[in-house]
């Protein structure tokens, strides 16, 4: 799947150019590698008469009823938030955007070894069915996530939370006890923290959190 997202990228490249070369850039691209790529940014969209707080909170709380919890919180700069989700069997991704202070929509994006359509119905069903029986004022738990921050440097800006103990992707870094994760955004973010878990054929690693 590596393989195959890098011959996209290197295929699109030249669809940024303007004019004739871009459309006979797209007419290039093999039919099975287009749908390829087009799976890549498939999911449920649903929008819901709830206030970001409230939305979120919903989420957390589907994601438990599921045997899941949300790995990764990206405070994204449209004012909008990014969680990442997941286990060895599957990779899940939720965006939240705010259309109105009453109005927020919700896109879900599940992939196994392909696109988990059922699993992202099933969410975004559940979120609606919490957003009814939810207390107004519900919002979402940090209590037990910690900082990722936008840099190793000390004062580094805040840009989201994660779940200390989750399964992450992460890599490590050139600074003793820091880590990198790629957030939802494709933006980078680091952690302190160290992988308690180092196998190789294991793609998401336990984190252990490291105090300040």
């Amino acid at each position: 799947m590596k393989t195959l997202r890098a011959t996209a990228l290197i295929m699109l490249i030249p669809l940024v150019l303007p004019g004739c070369v871009a459309v006979t850039a797209v007419a290039a691209i093999p039919g099975a590698l287009f749908e390829a790529l087009g799976n890549q940014f498939i999911g449920d969209e649903k929008s819901y008469p709830a206030s970001m707080k409230r939305s979120l909170a919903a989420i957390q709380s589907t994601l438990w009823t599921m045997k899941l919890d949300v790995d990764v919180i990206e405070i994204q700069e449209d004012g909008g938030y990014g969680l990442g989700f997941g286990n060895e069997r599957l990779d899940g991704e939720i965006t939240l955007r705010r259309q109105t202070s009453e109005l927020t929509t919700v896109y879900v994006k599940v992939r196994g070894t392909t696109r988990e359509e059922s699993v992202e119905i099933a969410i975004t069903k559940m979120i609606e069915a919490k957003l009814k029986e939810m207390p107004k004022h519900a919002k979402f738990s940090t209590s037990k996530y910690n900082d990722l921050l936008k840099s190793t440097s000390a004062g580094a800006v805040q840009v989201g939370w994660f779940r200390p103990g989750a399964r992450l992707e992460v890599t490590k870094t050139a600074e003793p006890n820091w880590l990198k994760i790629k957030l939802p955004s494709g933006q980078t973010a680091f952690l302190k923290g160290v992988i308690t878990n180092a196998q190789k054929k294991t793609k998401r690693k336990s984190i252990l959190s490291k105090a300040e």
